[in-house]
């Protein structure tokens, strides 16, 4: 027992210090995404109401120059779209404009990736695939490994025949119970 101790402290030790940057990655991210219908983590959004004058009903294809003229609009346009009788849209790299054509009214939508949250919220969803899908699986074994390891590093009341054991069987008990809940109540 005394040899597998030594190997799992040295497994856990040294592949604890590899699962720290990744584990940092995913555990911000998590908080993001759990709480993304508070706020956007991805993007900050800026809301501007601005005004032009009044440009009319006519014909999307007469009012669509004259409404970018009016908005001073140089930077390349990805893309327009007539949203309703009154109402047209300009969609730019980071921008949206939306012009009430009757009443010249606008609201000027910007949006940017926030720095940091962007990345690892791309990172925890596996949005880009393969590399990171074999990043990710190496890291989940890694915890694997880390949760087999880890619980016979300590002896004694603090160990597994202790208290370490009483949380241990918290740990697994939580998300079992609440499985069994959300079953029965979905």
């Amino acid at each position: 027992m005394r040899n597998f101790r030594k190997v799992c402290r040295t497994l856990h030790r040294d592949f604890g210090f590899l699962a720290v940057g990744l584990t940092l990655v995913y555990a911000v991210s998590g908080l993001a995404v759990n709480h993304a219908h508070h706020w956007d983590a991805n993007y900050t959004r800026t809301l501007e109401p601005l005004r032009i004058d009044p440009v009319g009903l006519g014909p999307t294809a007469e009012i669509e120059p004259i409404v970018i003229s009016r908005l001073g609009i140089t930077d390349p346009i990805k893309n327009t779209w007539r949203a309703g009788e009154d109402k047209f849209q300009i969609f730019l790299e980071g921008l949206q404009y939306d012009v009430n054509l009757v009443t010249g009214e606008v609201i000027r939508h910007g949006f940017a990736k926030r720095p940091v949250f962007w990345d690892v919220n791309f990172m925890h969803l596996n949005s880009g695939k393969a590399p990171w899908t074999g990043i990710a699986d190496a890291y989940a074994g890694i915890l694997v490994l880390l949760a087999l390891t880890g619980p016979f590093l300590i002896k004694g009341s603090k160990g597994l025949t202790g208290r370490g054991g009483i949380l241990l069987a918290l740990g697994i008990m939580v998300p079992l119970i609440y499985g069994v809940i959300t079953r029965t109540t979905h």
